[in-house]
């Protein structure tokens, strides 16, 4: 399957399209990178280098492609952190031409706005992503902040985040809805849930004491690149945590300051 990824890029870590290319590589996909950031190092670390991709470059990047007949072959539209209310409605516009060449192309949304109770993109950009993606997304990954403020609920545990999928699923449209860092029963486990038409299903995994970013981004390729193979929804999400979780102890372990994406593939991605 080919899959054009607009995100984020950095050149040392594993976030935005550094993260996901080689996790949906690694389920044997081939990924056609567009970014909307070139940093050296994500913004967590002290210092970093870079700057941010114009909507302009981007959009002449993607009319390079769309000369060359590529985006008729798009098979998945994924869209991460975008930096810009421009970047996201060139994505709006991008999944409206791959939909018109391949009406069963999948639009892949990951709603990045924020996390741990805090917005780190700036409300304009939240405003785009909420109004001119959600409403024409296929799939949709909303982290537990990003739920609560695209159905404005208060999200705290399972049955909230549920209430809240569920409202949001029915408003948007979106035919899958995954919902992640949602508060399990337990305090050492993390749960995520998936709506799939009427049909809900849950997954659990430990909780794990890390100091890396980049784990949103790794379970939606995770997620998107196995539900890629058969569209389902339920499969998808019990891979996509059991690889995470792969990933996540060998990170814990080593104390890493990145995910060990590539040295736990052969684990992960059986």
């Amino acid at each position: 399957m080919n899959i054009l990824s607009i995100q984020s890029q950095v050149v040392y870590g594993h976030v935005g399209n550094s993260a996901a290319a080689f996790v949906l590589q690694r389920q044997g996909h081939a990924v056609w990178q567009v970014p909307t950031v070139l940093f050296s190092n994500h913004l967590g670390k002290p210092t970093f280098r870079g700057r941010a991709v114009p909507a302009e470059q981007a959009r002449d990047l993607i009319e390079g492609l769309k000369e060359l007949g590529y985006l008729d072959h798009v098979d998945m539209l994924l869209t991460g952190y975008l930096g810009t209310p421009d970047t996201a409605l060139l994505a709006a516009e991008l999944a409206g031409i791959i939909r018109a060449e391949k009406p069963h192309a999948i639009f892949a949304c990951d709603p990045v706005m924020g996390d741990d109770d805090a917005l780190y993109v700036k409300p304009d950009l939240a405003d785009a992503i909420t109004n001119d993606l959600v409403p024409i997304a296929d799939v949709l990954l909303p982290n537990i902040f990003e739920l609560a403020r695209l159905t404005g609920r208060t999200v705290k545990d399972g049955k909230t985040a549920l209430e809240a999928a569920q409202a949001l699923q029915q408003k948007s449209g979106v035919k899958v809805l995954v919902a992640t860092g949602i508060p399990a029963d337990r305090p050492d486990r993390i749960a995520a849930l998936a709506l799939d038409g009427g049909a809900m299903h849950r997954a659990e995994a430990p909780r794990r004491n890390l100091r890396v970013s980049g784990t949103g981004d790794t379970f939606t390729a995770l997620f998107t690149g196995q539900y890629m193979r058969d569209r389902d929804a339920e499969g998808a999400l019990h891979f996509a945590m059991r690889a995470m979780d792969v990933i996540c102890a060998a990170t814990e372990a080593a104390d890493a300051d990145e995910l060990l994406i590539v040295q736990t593939q052969d684990d992960w991605a059986k």
